[in-house]
């Protein structure tokens, strides 16, 4: 068993909680309506966004909603629960008529 006392231990516990933090400043973080947190890379923000734009029109081919879609929309926060990410996906994926004739 390992102990977490005596000097070490504070070392330990210190570059944790700096380590932790470091790595909570580069993450998403879009407070939920029940509480907890949802954390995404900082990339996530793109990939959401192209998912979104992918999903627009495609019908049946439409890709999964990415998690930081559904995480805004449930968000408690108006920053993201108003936010574009946050769009009503009711007819999204409907195909678009072709107009170009």
């Amino acid at each position: 068993m390992v102990s977490f006392s005596g000097a070490r231990g504070f070392e330990l516990r210190g570059w944790l909680k700096r380590l932790e933090r470091a790595s909570s400043e580069e993450m998403i973080e879009i407070p939920q309506q029940d509480g907890t947190v949802a954390r995404f890379p900082p990339q996530a923000g793109m990939e959401a966004f192209a998912n979104l734009m992918d999903r627009m029109g495609a019908g049946e081919d439409a890709p999964e909603e990415h998690p930081l879609i559904a995480a805004a929309r449930n968000s408690s926060e108006p920053k993201w629960s108003q936010s574009f990410y946050a769009v009503n996906d009711e007819g999204l994926t409907d195909p678009i008529e072709d107009l170009s004739e």
